[in-house]
């Protein structure tokens, strides 16, 4: 088979999610969250597509209502650094709100008024229900598996790897070839 009729796969959802890690750290460098989240919420919402629209009409990387995107600073949704701050400061104030991570990824996907609702429960609703704990999941994934192997690469071309403060940090280094 010639060299131009092989296709590359398509990059993977996780693979799209670390291309974006300078602007992940940095939106959760300021609002205090663990980057590895951000990249489970960005996974789970649009599987790393800046262009993602829901069909609710839920906007770029986070999945951002417009009038959400709006009331958190963010006039173009589909700039990812507006996104992604704005995502990031919504889901920091969920979880001010609701005080459990579970219950603050319910209402970021079925909404504050949903998780109240059903007083202070993940809502009974089947997507939602089934959102949690992927992103949970994802979340560690991105946390002790990625996160450790970046550090672990860095280290092994003979970069010093820095200390991640909790995930919020990393680098990904390839070889260095002379």
């Amino acid at each position: 088979m010639s060299a131009d009729r092989v296709q590359q796969a398509p990059p993977s959802a996780a693979a799209r999610v670390i291309a974006f890690a300078p602007v992940i750290d940095q939106a959760a460098r300021a609002a205090g969250l663990d980057s590895a989240l951000l990249m489970a919420v960005i996974e789970a919402e649009s599987g790393g597509n800046p262009q993602a629209v829901s069909p609710k009409g839920a906007t770029g990387l986070m999945q951002l209502m417009p009038g959400t995107g709006a009331r958190l600073g963010a006039s173009d949704l589909f700039d990812v650094r507006q996104n992604v701050a704005a995502g990031a400061r919504y889901l920091k104030d969920l979880m001010r709100q609701f005080g459990d991570l579970s219950l603050a990824l319910a209402a970021y996907n079925a909404g504050e008024g949903a998780v109240q609702k059903y007083g202070g429960q993940i809502p009974p609703y089947a997507e939602t229900m089934s959102y949690v704990p992927k992103v949970m999941a994802r979340y560690h994934w991105y946390r002790n598996g990625y996160l450790n192997a970046a550090s672990s690469t860095a280290t092994r071309f003979g970069e010093e790897a820095p200390e991640r403060a909790n995930g919020r940090f990393f680098m990904v280094a390839s070889p260095v070839r002379h």
